[in-house]
């Protein structure tokens, strides 16, 4: 074939964490949530949380029907600060990435215990949002990933609020930015990194099963990979190396290896989500590219999949 090609695999989102090998019940711990349960105080909020539901959906549709796509959440960022302080929080406001945190002030405050709902969907800008009720159901993208958390944040601060319980720490409820797709968590990321203000534990509220708990984390890597050549006419340049067909042919080697691979040991995912490049049906392309999101409860098989896909792409080349 006549031309060149280039590989470029670009690690251009990574995420890395461990999971627990093994879950075990702690009974000190269970004792100390059936002795808060039977308290008046907490009785009195999951009965506030009951008489509130009608609020509590009233925020989730109206907060539903406010775009937040990955990078434009300022919009629905600004409403849900402004519920927090209507809430009667200690204070509200948003960071320079921004992220909403509402800070309700622990009798010691020694500690900062974070309840975090992500701010952004994964459905692109000019989605239609618009609530609609069938029944006793509400259908709308996004409505359960992640609208729903923050409608349960807001009213999780106003059941504290209104039962009067006194937390020995402080309780950081935040809406975070860019949970989705090539967001990246970058909300959740810049708050460890800048570490303030610092969190000592934290809780996340997302889309999925009611009653699911999730103790253990999960490791993702994702990657741009993209093949170049110089590009033609499909007729006055046929024979002319081209990527479309390279990446293809990448495609197929890794899903044979990476099925292979994934088929055995701890759980581990792999999707070629985003294919794209070309101009036209006539030409032949001068980039190719794929976006790929690979995950893992096993740090090393992130590794692995990673010399699969580098291995596959190079043999793609000759």
């Amino acid at each position: 074939m006549k031309g060149f090609l280039v590989l470029v695999i670009t690690t251009y989102l990574c995420l890395t964490c461990y999971a627990q090998d093994t879950i075990t019940e702690d009974i000190k711990y269970t004792r100390e949530i059936k002795k808060l349960a039977t308290k008046k105080q907490v009785k009195t909020a999951f009965q506030v949380i009951l008489d509130l539901e009608p609020k509590t959906i009233k925020n989730h549709i109206e907060l539903t029907e406010i775009e937040a796509p990955p990078f434009k959440e300022e919009i629905r960022a600004i409403e849900f600060s402004k519920r927090l302080e209507e809430i009667g929080v200690d204070k509200v406001w948003i960071d320079s990435i921004g992220n909403v945190l509402g800070l309700i002030k622990g009798y010691e405050g020694k500690r900062n215990v974070a309840i975090d709902g992500h701010l952004d969907t994964v459905f692109p800008e000019g989605t239609d949002v618009k609530v609609k009720i069938k029944n006793d159901t509400l259908f709308a993208p996004g409505i359960g990933d992640c609208t729903r958390c923050l409608s349960m944040l807001l009213t999780i601060a106003e059941a504290i609020k209104k039962s009067e319980i006194k937390t020995r720490d402080n309780i950081l409820i935040i809406g975070t930015v860019g949970e989705e797709g090539l967001g990246d968590l970058r909300g959740v990321k810049y708050l460890f990194k800048n570490n303030k203000p610092k969190i000592d534990s934290w809780i996340a509220i997302d889309g999925g099963n009611i009653g699911r708990v999730n103790n253990q984390a999960l490791g993702s890597y994702r990657y741009e990979v993209k093949f170049k050549g110089p590009g033609g006419h499909s007729w006055g340049a046929f024979g002319l190396a081209n990527p479309h067909h390279a990446l293809g042919d990448a495609i197929s080697k890794f899903v044979e290896k990476a099925d292979e691979y994934t088929s055995k040991g701890p759980k581990t995912s792999y999707n070629v989500g985003v294919i794209s490049g070309g101009t036209s049906i006539n030409s032949i392309p001068y980039e190719s590219s794929m976006l790929i999101d690979i995950r893992s409860v096993r740090p090393e098989n992130l590794d692995d999949m990673e010399l699969i896909l580098k291995k596959t792409s190079e043999d793609a080349l000759a």
